[in-house]
């Protein structure tokens, strides 16, 4: 009897350690996939045969997507874009609008449920929408502009952990008339 509670003892044991090495190991891999992020994002100086620095190189840096106004682009959510935890991303395009500009912000993806987010150009949320009113997932943005400015569209999967595949975004601005007083 006390050897089977033993052995029952070193299996428990072993498999409480087996499971805690499997999360330590996807924690190194995600802490070294940052590493490498932040290795490919810092400031690289090129070097001279004589070992000496030059120059300040310069790497990739984030740089939202321009968007073109009443043209569907496609695009894909992938994990090489903005990291927000939990093995989530978003993708960001940025826009100039005018205040008082009225804009239509459709967003399609039949590979994850998406969310559309409209930014002001100090990071706070001007509007955003998880599903759209015809009843599916994807996500459909009416929004007036408060002021002119460069605003960011934030492309990204709603809630879902690791939802990355193809998605068609659509902007469409309506400007009211000179003349017409807004509500």
């Amino acid at each position: 009897m006390v050897g089977l509670l033993f052995f029952l003892y070193l299996l428990i044991t072993f498999s409480l350690g087996m499971y805690h090495t499997s999360r330590l190991v996807g924690r190194q891999r995600r802490i070294q996939a940052l590493e490498k992020l932040f290795r490919l994002n810092a400031p690289r100086r090129a070097v001279c045969s004589e070992g000496m620095s030059t120059a300040t190189v310069p790497s990739r840096v984030y740089e939202p997507i321009p968007l073109p106004i009443s043209k569907p682009i496609t695009d894909t959510l992938s994990p090489l874009d903005i990291p927000l935890g939990k093995g989530r991303f978003a993708r960001d395009y940025i826009v100039s609008l005018t205040a008082g500009d009225q804009l239509v912000i459709e967003l399609k993806s039949a590979r994850f449920d998406t969310f559309v987010s409209l930014l002001a150009p100090d990071g706070t949320t001007v509007g955003e929408n998880d599903d759209g009113p015809d009843g599916t997932t994807n996500s459909w943005l009416v929004v007036c502009i408060p002021q002119s400015s460069t605003y960011t569209v934030r492309v990204q999967a709603s809630g879902e952990t690791k939802a990355v595949g193809p998605f068609t975004l659509f902007v469409t601005r309506f400007r009211p008339k000179s003349g017409i007083k807004q509500l």
